[in-house]
């Protein structure tokens, strides 16, 4: 057989407890007394004959990270990864084979001789379809009104096959044991003899691992680990196709004698269960093709589901025999397991034994625990006559005498060895930690009691649960020991019913991320292990380093007036610093990673933008200009630490620079998501009034002579860099643009106060550090047309100056106020009696914007149209709509539109002509805009 059975292998998940176990050289032999029971007590590693891939080993490499090649190329070494072609293959269904071949009426199912090619679809109404053999050869018949009868095929009734059905997606077969299936692509009925057929599914690769796949391996393991099996069985089946021998009709077969397929879906009366989960279909997808070749060939890559450890010489180069730390990675129910074997079931198996009184083990193949898998066995007895007799067998053959899962209790492999009688049992466990590697490496102490379950009082001086495969190995869990777990009790022996409990101090420096599975037993110094096995899947995590600032910086004193905002500013990010002193703040970051930052030491307050630049603002407090501060407390994952920033004025000059910083794992990683930024704003505390520009007005302004020529507003801000606060409404800007002012300055040449605070709106006063917002409104109405400058500077209550002089050009034109019509709209006929509404949208061709609703309107000479909607006989109606920018003045280039409503006030039936115009009231006419429009009025 190519392996246990695996079918049932996916469902079995529970974990199994070891029993006592005697360690001995692969050349040692081993004598087994029979029990007074006659039932030996068996401990055994591994599920199947171990040669090459192990599928929970590959699951185990999964959990630690590996992919699916990286798994493959391990459990087959010195093998190529080759991508073939979807080619179809040919599987023998074993329960299909009898004296027919039946399936399930469907739309577009047809039957073809492949012999002769002759084809037919077949027509509906029947029960079932099957192809019956007897001396002649195959026949299709169909069933219906529980009769069978003969269906024509090419003119006769009389085919030399082999038969196939196909057509649809799924051809669903009928079995003998009145179960039934859908399989993909198509069913062959291959004639065997004069009484019996085969039944076949032919279908492309892929489609057929989608039935294999996930029969072979449970569908929720790791994607690496499913992928690695199908490579594993798309290898094997391409092995098996291209080895089929000559005339054979088939390539592979569906049970564990080859690879286990299950077709696509399974029937229970009217209910469809499907056997291709998404999670097995992607791994098909993501390795299509993908084989392991050797010397250009497919490979014979067999697998089997646990090798407990040790994989086992297969016989060919890339089936060897190796150590394989994989197999117990991840929770493995048959990696370790016990079972009973009793003379009865040896004596039933080997009857010339007579009645067994012993096992003697004489050869292990020497790999692994116990010396490995046991090659040969020698069964000691007497018959009834009281001579002394003897059978010589395998591993495997006292394995099959009391086999699982046939038996509950059974045996799982060849590696197996007969335990003593001393035996404990768990009474309780600590659950495992998750521990995080260096520089976290985080510690927890676990602890396990058990129960001394056997006849043995066992000895404490040396007494330790060690590492159970490979026997005592060092655990770099426990920090390398190879006594991982420590005895904690003070007892000299642990009689039979006394409990003792080991202590296992966990640490997660120096082990390798994922999840570490560990199995522990008993030992006695040196001795063989014993007891029960104790398993951990301990989770090891990279280390994370990762900061997100909380909230902006903050000062550490609060001013002692309640409007100074102190040296930062509401905005949590701009800072003041005097020029020749310093400011403290204090910046605070939530740890976001799995381990704690230790304080002062590690963990530092770095430069950034870019990372470790030197620092305008180092002071002596600082470890080195571009190391700021260390962490002021120990701050676990999750919590908040701070560090206090000192930044240093070192007379550098007035203004604002950008700092930027991030927190440190000093060697290791920098942590933030993104740089904290400051601005720093040094000032010059000794000098009452000084600001630098933080917005300069607009370097030039357009004004127009006329009716909006007041719309220009120069916006300016400054920041206060002096020793005084800044009151709104009361520190002014001195000009000399004279003839520009509104009746909003205070005089022509003084413009209206300070505004407002930025940094804190609603505040009566600019703080240093803080920016104050003046706006000055100008006006060019009925003003002459040119250029000028306007210069603009700050100015104090006590009229002194300062700031930078600022300056706009101001352009100054004469208005004009013109139009284009665009479009007209009138409905050219309407009753005398009646109204009709007129459209007119014109273009703004001048250099003044117009304004809705107000004075801009459209104009008519004596019209005999007059609405009550108009506002005159000779107003129409004011502009309404900005067609191009809706709800603002129609600006130069927007389109505006007039509606105008026209009355026919009873007149005579007729045709008529009116002219329209446009008007700024009380200014210019519209030119260009008149239009003359003609109407029909009937009676």
């Amino acid at each position: 057989m190519r392996r246990t059975s695996c079918s049932l292998f996916a469902t079995v998940l529970a974990t199994l407890l070891g029993l006592a176990v005697t360690a001995v050289p692969a050349s040692a032999e081993e004598v087994y007394n029979r029990t007074s029971d006659g039932t030996f007590a068996i401990q055994g590693h591994g599920w199947g004959h171990g040669h090459g891939m192990s599928q929970w080993g590959a699951q185990g490499g999964a959990t630690l990270g590996k992919t699916a090649d990286e798994i493959t190329g391990f459990y087959y070494p010195g093998t190529a990864k080759t991508t073939l072609p979807n080619a179809t293959i040919r599987v023998l269904l074993q329960a299909a084979t009898g004296a027919v071949t039946q399936v399930y009426p469907a739309t577009g199912l047809t039957v073809t001789d492949v012999a002769t090619g002759a084809t037919a679809t077949l027509p509906s109404g029947a029960d079932r379809w099957r192809s019956v053999t007897d001396g002649a050869g195959l026949h299709v018949q169909s069933l219906s009104g529980g009769a069978w009868h003969a269906f024509a095929l090419g003119g006769t009734t009389v085919q030399t096959g082999p038969l196939d059905f196909g057509g649809p997606t799924y051809v669903r077969v009928l079995f003998p044991d009145n179960t039934s299936r859908d399989y993909r692509g198509t069913i062959r009925s291959a004639r065997t003899s004069a009484s019996s057929v085969q039944g076949i599914n032919v279908l492309p690769m892929e489609s057929y691992l989608r039935g294999v796949v996930p029969r072979e391996s449970s569908a929720s393991w790791k994607p690496a680990a499913l992928q690695a099996q199908a490579i594993a069985a798309r290898s094997y089946s391409a092995y098996k196709r291209s080895h089929a021998p000559s005339g054979q009709s088939f390539d592979i077969c569906d049970t564990t004698q080859c690879q286990v397929y299950g077709g696509a879906a399974t029937w229970s009366g009217a209910t469809r269960t499907s056997l291709e989960p998404a999670s097995t279909d992607d791994a098909i997808t993501a390795t299509a093709g993908v084989i392991r070749t050797y010397q250009g060939g497919a490979i014979f890559s067999e697998f089997s589901a646990s090798n407990g450890g040790w994989s086992t010489d297969g016989g060919v180069p890339y089936l060897v025999a190796q150590r394989d730390d994989w197999d117990g990675a991840a929770q493995n129910s048959v990696h370790s397991w016990t079972a009973s074997l009793s003379a009865a079931q040896l004596q039933a198996r080997y009857p010339s034994v007579g009645t067994l009184q012993r096992i003697r083990v004489t050869q292990r193949d020497g790999n692994g625990e116990w010396g490995g898998r046991v090659k040969q066995v020698v069964l000691e007895g007497v018959d009834g006559n009281g001579a002394a007799t003897s059978v010589t067998t395998t591993g495997a053959g006292v394995y099959n005498a009391n086999s699982w899962p046939a038996h509950s209790d059974g045996l799982r492999s060849s590696w197996w060895v007969v335990a003593g009688d001393t035996t404990s049992t768990v009474v309780s466990q600590d659950p495992a930690p998750t521990l995080v590697r260096s520089p976290g490496a985080s510690t927890a102490t676990v602890n396990v009691t058990v129960q001394n379950s056997g006849n043995t009082t066992w000895s404490t001086s040396d007494l330790a649960l060690v590492v159970s495969s490979p026997t005592g190995q060092a655990d770099p869990l426990v920090g390398g020991s190879s006594t991982p777990g420590v005895y904690t009790g003070s007892a000299a022996t642990i009689a039979p019913g006394e409990q003792a409990t080991f202590r296992f101090a966990l640490t997660g420096d120096g082990v390798s991320p994922g999840l570490q599975g560990r199995s522990y037993q008993l030992r006695n110094g040196t001795g063989p292990l014993f007891g029960t096995v104790v398993s951990w899947r301990v989770p090891v995590q990279a280390p994370v380093f990762t900061a997100t600032q909380s909230g902006g910086a903050i000062s550490p004193t609060t001013p002692a007036n309640g409007e100074d905002p102190g040296p930062v500013l509401a905005d949590g990010r701009t800072v003041v610093v005097p020029t020749a002193g310093q400011t403290g703040v204090r910046l605070s970051y939530v740890n976001g990673g799995n381990l704690t930052w230790p304080a002062a030491s590690m963990v530092r307050l770095g430069t950034s933008g870019p990372r470790g630049r030197s620092s305008d603002s180092a002071g002596p407090d600082w470890a080195s200009a571009s190391r700021a501060a260390v962490l002021s407390g120990d701050t676990a994952a999750g919590a908040t630490g701070a560090f206090d920033l000192t930044l240093h004025g070192n007379g550098k000059p007035l203004g604002t620079s950008l700092e930027a910083f991030e927190p440190l794992w000093e060697g290791k990683a920098w942590m933030g998501l993104s740089p904290t930024t400051l601005t720093v704003v040094r000032t010059d505390p000794s000098v009452p009034r000084l600001a630098e520009s933080v917005l300069a007005p607009r370097p030039s302004v357009a004004l127009s002579t006329g009716p909006n020529g007041s719309d220009g507003t120069v916006v300016l801000r400054l920041r206060n860099l002096g020793g005084q606060a800044w009151t709104v409404g009361t520190d002014r800007l001195q000009t000399s643009a004279t003839s520009l002012s509104t009746s909003a300055w205070e005089s022509s040449t003084r413009t209206p106060p300070l505004a407002r605070g930025l940094s804190r709106p609603g505040q009566t006063k600019v703080y240093p550090g803080e920016v104050g917002e003046w706006r000055v409104p100008l006006s060019a109405y009925r003003k002459a047309a040119g250029s000028s400058t306007l210069t603009l500077q700050a100015v104090g209550p006590d009229g002194s100056v300062y700031g930078p002089v600022m300056s706009t050009a101001i352009t100054v034109t004469a208005a004009t106020f013109s139009g284009t019509v665009t479009r007209t709209s009138l409905a050219p006929t309407f009753a005398a009696s009646g109204r009709a509404s007129m459209v007119i949208d014109v273009r703004n061709t001048g250099n003044t914007a117009w304004t809705l609703n107000g004075p801009v309107r459209s104009s008519a000479n004596a019209s005999k149209s007059v609405d009550p909607s108009w506002l005159s006989a000779s107003r129409p109606g004011a502009l309404r709509i900005n067609l191009t920018h809706p709800g603002a003045p129609v600006q130069p280039g927007d389109i505006g539109r007039f509606v105008i409503v026209l009355a026919g006030n009873g007149r005579a039936p007729g045709t008529y002509s009116e002219a329209f115009g446009g008007v700024w009231e009380g200014w210019a006419r519209l030119r260009g805009v008149n239009q003359t429009l003609t109407y029909t009025l009937t009676g």
